[in-house]
């Protein structure tokens, strides 16, 4: 066998759903597989601490192994787990985040509650597609290379009608990028992303529309860092879509950031809203509010709410949402470490519950050392990154006792996950 040649089984998958193995104690990530397959791999990068490989056969496949439903699965970067059995995917996604809250918050706790998606297909109610060359489709496992997609499983039966039809839209080439967005009633919002030109839609048009599209935005994006830039503009139909979760109505524009599965995320909310047990006399803050969907489902039950979030538009939004559901709650637009310390100040505003929903890269460390010096008595934190919540969770452990932690799989067939821990003050 040559040097760089090894038969291993694969043991683990890493955070982007790579198989791993190890060779010599090093650990070795490869390029696909699922736990238990016994694969013949090629090391095709070596560093410090780990390896790279390149699975060249499988062995013996994993008794846990599955047929994909998606005929992209074997290139397309989209899915992690669509070859990997449902139950073993929520097994490993509950083991490690019991490992990062042993090894990296230091704290003996596991979850306790594991609350799975009622789909696991069709649920993705927002996907952006890449376009290149007159081709529309999404990136390669590990790669900036597109696979070309025609019909995605993740997506609403909806957007798969759209994309047919974007696939026959005459100016192609002149996009780079497409957003479908998706809602309960079958509507969809359409983005289109060029790189400064404009787009015309005259052609396409009537097809779009007769399938249930609502809203067409351009977005000129000169860029590739963000999928889409801040400048928007409607070229046709509604100004935006509106979304339901536990009975309330939320409006959608093109840029709010909303739960990409609606079913799961009310699973989400009500096991949040219970670990907050909010009463009548209690001052919440909800910070990283969004469109203020948590924000209002909580002021639903009379209780006092300010949202916090750094995004105008989203910002517009909530308070949109609360005044058309008649409900009462204060949004207030900032980046949360700045606003709350600014309102502790300014207004001397001191709530007793806090919930926080930041993006992946977790709390900022100002953020943090606030919660700290101001502890309250109940502390909600909501993560789609179980790693950064831990590293949050080390330090805020001096303050808080962490009560109760439990896994929503708002990713199903993807190595993502959603986590909600519940903290009170020591």
């Amino acid at each position: 066998m040559e040097e760089n040649k090894f038969i291993r089984e694969i043991i683990d998958f890493d955070f982007k759903g790579l198989g791993m193995t190890k060779v010599n104690g090093l650990p070795v990530f490869l390029d696909g597989g699922v736990i238990g397959d016994e694969v013949e791999f090629l090391v095709t990068k070596k560093k410090k601490n780990f390896c790279k490989g390149k699975i060249q056969k499988i062995i013996k496949k994993s008794k846990d192994r599955v047929n994909s439903p998606c005929s992209y699965f074997k290139d397309c970067g989209g899915c992690d787990f669509l070859n990997y059995s449902d139950e073993k995917e929520l097994k490993w996604k509950e083991k490690d985040i019991n490992k990062n809250l042993n090894k990296i918050a230091g704290l003996d706790i596991k979850v306790q509650e594991v609350i799975d998606s009622p789909e696991k297909t069709h649920y993705r109610n927002n996907m952006q597609f890449q376009v290149r060359d007159g081709i529309i489709g999404l990136y390669a496992k590990n790669s900036k290379d597109i696979v070309a997609i025609k019909n995605c499983i993740m997506q609403k039966d909806i957007a798969n009608k759209v994309l047919k039809i974007m696939w026959r839209f005459k100016k192609l080439r002149e996009l780079k990028r497409i957003g479908i967005r998706t809602n309960f009633k079958g509507e969809v919002l359409l983005i289109l992303v060029t790189k400064g030109a404009k787009v015309e839609i005259k052609d396409t048009l009537p097809e779009l529309i007769d399938v249930g599209v609502k809203s067409i935005y351009l977005n000129y994006n000169r860029g590739d860092k963000f999928h889409y830039s801040r400048e928007f503009e409607k070229i046709y139909g509604e100004d935006f879509i509106e979304e339901k979760l536990l009975d309330i109505n939320y409006r959608i524009s093109p840029e709010s950031f909303f739960q990409i599965n609606r079913l799961a995320t009310e699973k989400l909310y009500e096991k949040a809203i219970e670990y907050l047990a909010p009463k009548a006399e209690d001052k919440i803050y909800d910070l990283y509010c969004g469109v203020g969907s948590i924000s209002i489902s909580i002021a639903k039950k009379l209780t006092k709410v300010i949202g916090i979030e750094i995004v105008e538009s989203a910002v517009d939004d909530a308070r949109i949402n609360a005044e058309n559901n008649n409900i009462e709650a204060r949004f207030i637009k900032g980046a949360a470490e700045e606003t709350i310390e600014k309102i502790y100040r300014e207004e001397k505003i001191s709530p007793n519950k806090i919930i926080v929903d930041p993006p992946r890269k977790g709390l900022d460390d100002k953020l943090v050392n606030f919660l700290k010096e101001n502890p309250v008595e109940r502390l909600v934190y909501i993560s789609c990154n179980p790693a950064t919540q831990a590293r949050d969770l080390k330090s805020l452990k001096e303050v808080y006792k962490v009560e109760k932690i439990a896994l929503v799989n708002l990713f199903p067939n993807t190595a993502h996950v959603e986590t909600i821990v519940l903290m009170s003050k020591k």
